[in-house]
């Protein structure tokens, strides 16, 4: 059976372990995503999901 979401990538308990550690060292999430190659929004989706605290919002607003 194919999955219903084909592009999206799962997360290894490896990766899960590493967005835990970086995210207790106080990275931002744009770090975080940028060493986990991926993005920003799956970091802090996985984040969320499962309790992990990130450190401020790094978005930047538009004009």
């Amino acid at each position: 059976m194919q999955s219903r979401y084909p592009l999206l990538k799962r997360w290894t308990a490896d990766e899960h372990e590493r967005l835990k550690a970086l995210a207790e060292a106080g990275r931002r999430p744009d770090e975080i995503a940028a060493e986990l190659n991926r993005s920003e929004a799956a970091v802090r989706v996985r984040a969320w999901q499962h309790g992990i605290a990130l450190r401020g919002v790094t978005q930047k607003r538009g004009k």
